[in-house]
């Protein structure tokens, strides 16, 4: 925080010595006024807000504590330094009284006065207690002594229905940038509780938690508690909303890379279970790590058939392979490949193939022949 400073005394030299020769710039004062007596001295109060005042005790039309007194009637946190060549035990009373900061004798000695200015600012830096909404807002180096803006957020449900579809529906880019926008308009309403926004934030979070946990997300499911903790720990909204559009990068990122991936897990797991007569999809869902749904859907997606379908081809293309084999008998061709019912098996690879196994196995042998 930088401070203000008004010198206010009668005389020219002290203005001047006070001036041009105290370390300002490393006490944190960024700008220094001068007043001839007290009469200026408050006008000047009264438009530069002085945080700090240095005041001789005796001027002409307002002495220093007539001024002190005006001064904290508007401003009760402004401080003042008296100075004065007069021991006179009034002067001190009259500075006790009205709580000054301290009462320096002249002439006027530079480094008591730093001193004093020192233990001053210390203590107004002690003072500070800015407006924990703003830091939320503008972050601990923003400007936090210009009011906020008093704005709030008019929350619409519709939106973030709509960002949590686009999150399920893997859409990145419409996703990413409806984050940002929402994030863009949170910022600009200072007036909104940052409780509210933080509500709002794990909204989001469970929304993407849900669409990571049906796809089995873990690089996102894992991070559960901390994203929901974050709602509290994060000092600023933008920090908030970092964590938010990195937990969302993460599961896009993941959503796309198991796409690739989901159909060759499929497959090899079809393949390794074509003999299991009790298969099911969920039960495979299930050992992959996915929910049903979405394997299903996915599976389509991306390979253009159903599980079911690619499992029939998988067995049918193994049912010819066993079929060669003549001292196989029909039922024991259709157990290896999981089906126990032999007839439905010859009715399934008659439809799949356009010929019943028996005769296809006739036509192997012949052109063995």
């Amino acid at each position: 925080m930088r401070f203000s400073v008004l010198v206010a005394d009668d005389e020219k030299m002290p203005r001047e010595i006070l001036r041009d020769h105290l370390p300002w710039e490393e006490l944190g004062v960024e700008r220094v006024e001068e007043a001839e007596d007290g009469a200026q001295a408050l006008e000047l109060a009264r438009v530069h807000r002085p945080d700090i005042i240095i005041s001789d005790v005796k001027m002409p039309r307002m002495n220093g504590l007539e001024l002190a007194g005006a001064v904290r009637e508007m401003y009760p946190e402004c401080q003042f330094i008296f100075l004065s060549g007069y021991t006179d035990k009034e002067y001190l009373k009259g500075a006790i009284k009205l709580r000054a900061a301290s009462y320096v004798e002249k002439p006027i000695d530079l480094e008591e006065i730093s001193a004093v200015l020192r233990d001053v600012v210390s203590e107004l830096r002690k003072q500070e207690h800015p407006d924990p909404n703003l830091i939320f807002y503008r972050g601990e180096d923003g400007d936090l002594t210009t009011p906020g803006n008093g704005e709030v957020y008019v929350y619409e449900k519709t939106m973030f229905a709509a960002l949590g579809n686009l999150i399920r529906h893997k859409r990145r880019a419409e996703a990413m940038n409806l984050t940002a926008r929402l994030y863009r308009d949170i910022r600009r309403c200072e007036g909104t509780q940052p409780e509210v926004v933080r509500n709002l934030y794990c909204q989001i979070v469970f929304s993407l938690l849900s669409a990571a946990e049906s796809r089995n997300i873990t690089a996102v499911t894992e991070q559960g508690d901390y994203l929901l903790y974050t709602a509290a720990k994060q000092p600023t909204l933008r920090l908030l909303w970092q964590t938010l559009t990195e937990a969302m990068q993460t599961y896009f990122q993941a959503v796309e890379s198991n796409a690739q991936d989901l159909v060759t897990r499929v497959d090899e797991y079809l393949a390794a279970h074509l003999q299991d007569s009790d298969f099911t999809v969920q039960a495979m869902a299930s050992d992959l790590g996915f929910v049903h749904t979405y394997l299903c859907s996915a599976y389509k997606k991306n390979s253009g058939r159903t599980v079911n379908q690619k499992l029939t081809e998988l067995r049918m293309e193994r049912a010819k392979t066993l079929l060669a084999d003549p001292s196989r008998k029909l039922y024991e061709v259709a157990h290896a490949v999981g089906y126990a019912d032999g007839k439905y098996f010859v009715k399934l690879f008659t439809k799949e193939v356009g010929i019943p196994p028996r005769l296809y196995r006739e036509n192997l042998c012949c052109h063995e022949e």
